[in-house]
């Protein structure tokens, strides 16, 4: 696992990071319920910004560009925000991989809470979910999220890109 994953606190300005904050918080973005994160698991509520090589949402140009172009960005495959909702005890994704070809995944952390992303089944890696942070790895390591307990939502933007 040495060297497949970059974890980068700060990664927006704080002008652009609040602007994608506020939009994710508020009541102008429509949140979209999926029965599984992975499979014949939890629940959890999406936001799809980008996929099947075209832009999904208006709020892509306004919010997002922003990212894919420090990202350095070179194709997108998906980007989409996810939200878990509260548990009163934490839960924990099934391990998947989001690619199984040679690309990247990015998490992008909307708001710090006590869940956290796990890279490696074996090594069990936590990435602690703190706002304004960005995990980057290979789209074929195994990983998995860990819902929170101590705030109402959990937000992050998956990107899956070359």
């Amino acid at each position: 696992m040495k060297n497949k994953y970059k974890v980068i606190n700060n990664f927006l300005s704080k002008e652009d990071f609040i602007n994608i904050k506020n939009l994710l918080f508020s009541n102008e973005i429509a949140w979209f319920y999926l029965n599984n994160m992975v499979e014949k698991d939890n629940g959890f509520f999406n936001h799809c910004f980008y996929n099947n090589f075209k832009p999904m949402s208006d709020f892509y140009f306004t919010h997002i560009i922003s990212i894919i172009n420090k990202l350095k960005v070179a194709a997108i495959i998906q980007i989409r925000a996810n939200l878990l909702l509260k548990k009163e005890t934490q839960y924990f994704s099934k391990f998947h991989v989001d690619a199984p070809f040679k690309c990247k995944t990015a998490v992008f952390y909307i708001n710090t809470c006590n869940g956290y992303t796990i890279l490696d089944e074996k090594l069990k890696i936590k990435i602690k979910c703190e706002e304004n942070k960005m995990l980057i790895f290979d789209s074929n390591v195994f990983h998995c999220a860990a819902s929170q307990t101590d705030v109402d939502r959990r937000i992050v933007i998956n990107f899956n890109y070359f």
